[in-house]
C-alpha cells in the first residue's frame, strides 16, 4: 500500500441515526451498539475502517452519543477517534459539515489547504456506520486507488439486479471504471451498480461540496447529491468492484443475516 505521508488519509464515520426500521433491538440499545460476531456493529466496521490504513478518524453521533463515545472511546488499535454531534440530523451532506466543524473546528472549506502541523485531512474516506464487511472487503483497495494519479475519489460499488438498480442511483461508469454518472433508473442493462457507502475524497472539495449542496425534496441534504454535483463539475472519480461480503444492516432481517453469515466468532459460515 501507498500512502503518501504529506496526503493523510482521515475516515469520517456515519453513526447518529435513531434505527427506527431497526426496532425492537433499538428500543434499548443504540444502533451502533448492536451486536454482531461478539461485538458491537459500529466497532467491527471501524476495525475494517483502521485496516484500510487511515491515520485518524472522526464519528458522527446523534442518538444516545454519550452511550456510543463511552463505548468505543478515543482509540481504536492505534489510530485516534474525535466525535462530532449532529444534533439535527439532515442528511449525510450535512453530517459531513458536522464532522468538519465539530471534529476539527474548520468552517472554511478553503482553510484546510492552509493547515500546517498535518492535523486536518487530505483526504477522507466516508463510511455508513452501519456497514459491516467480511475479511475479504479490503477497503485499502479504495485507499489505493485514491492515490493513484488522476483520481479524485473512489467509491465502493454494489452489483444489483436491474430491479434493485431501478429503484436507487445507480453509477454509469466507462470502460476504464470512471463514474461517469449517477442515474436513478436503468433502461437496457439486466444489472447495474450503486454506490456501497464507501467512498474516497478529497477533503477540501469534498466538505465544499457539502457546504453548498442544496437541500433536496426529502428535506435533507443529500451526500449523493454532492457527489452528483462533483461528478459533474470534472472530479474524476472511479468505482472499485471486489470480491468480499458487506451489508447495511437496517432492518431486523439484515441484522439476522449479518449475525448468520458471520457467526458468533465472526468467522464466515
Amino acid at each position: 500500500m501507498y500512502y503518501p505521508a504529506d496526503h493523510p488519509m482521515h475516515a469520517l464515520v456515519f453513526a447518529a441515526g435513531r434505527g427506527t426500521r431497526l426496532r425492537p433491538y433499538t428500543d434499548r440499545t443504540p444502533k451502533p451498539l448492536l451486536e454482531i460476531a461478539g461485538e458491537p456493529l459500529l466497532v467491527r466496521t471501524l476495525r475494517s475502517v483502521v485496516d484500510a490504513g487511515v491515520d485518524g478518524i472522526v464519528i458522527v453521533v446523534g442518538y444516545r452519543a454519550g452511550d456510543v463515545i463511552d463505548t468505543v472511546g478515543s482509540v481504536i488499535d492505534g489510530v485516534p477517534i474525535r466525535y462530532a454531534v449532529q444534533d439535527d440530523r439532515e442528511g449525510l451532506a450535512h453530517a459531513v459539515c458536522t464532522a468538519f466543524e465539530e471534529g476539527y473546528g474548520v468552517f472554511d472549506p478553503d482553510t484546510i489547504e492552509e493547515d500546517e502541523d498535518g492535523a486536518l485531512p487530505t483526504d477522507v474516506l466516508t463510511v455508513n456506520g452501519d456497514n459491516v464487511f467480511d475479511d475479504d472487503c479490503d477497503l485499502s483497495r479504495l485507499v489505493d486507488r485514491h492515490h493513484e494519479p488522476d483520481v479524485d475519489g473512489t467509491l465502493l460499488l454494489d452489483r444489483v439486479a436491474r430491479n434493485e438498480a431501478e429503484t436507487t442511483a445507480r453509477c454509469v461508469l466507462d470502460d476504464d471504471g470512471t463514474v461517469r454518472s449517477l442515474e436513478s433508473s436503468t433502461s437496457e442493462p439486466e444489472s447495474g451498480y450503486i454506490a456501497g457507502g464507501v467512498q474516497t475524497h478529497d477533503a477540501r472539495t469534498l466538505f465544499e461540496a457539502c457546504h453548498t449542496v442544496e437541500r433536496s425534496d426529502t428535506g435533507e441534504y443529500e451526500l449523493a447529491d454532492a457527489l452528483e454535483d462533483l461528478i459533474a463539475d470534472g472530479n474524476r472519480y472511479v468505482g472499485v468492484d471486489f470480491e468480499g461480503w458487506h451489508l447495511n444492516v437496517n432492518t431486523p432481517a439484515d441484522l439476522k443475516q449479518a449475525r448468520k453469515y458471520l457467526g458468533a466468532d465472526g468467522s464466515t459460515g
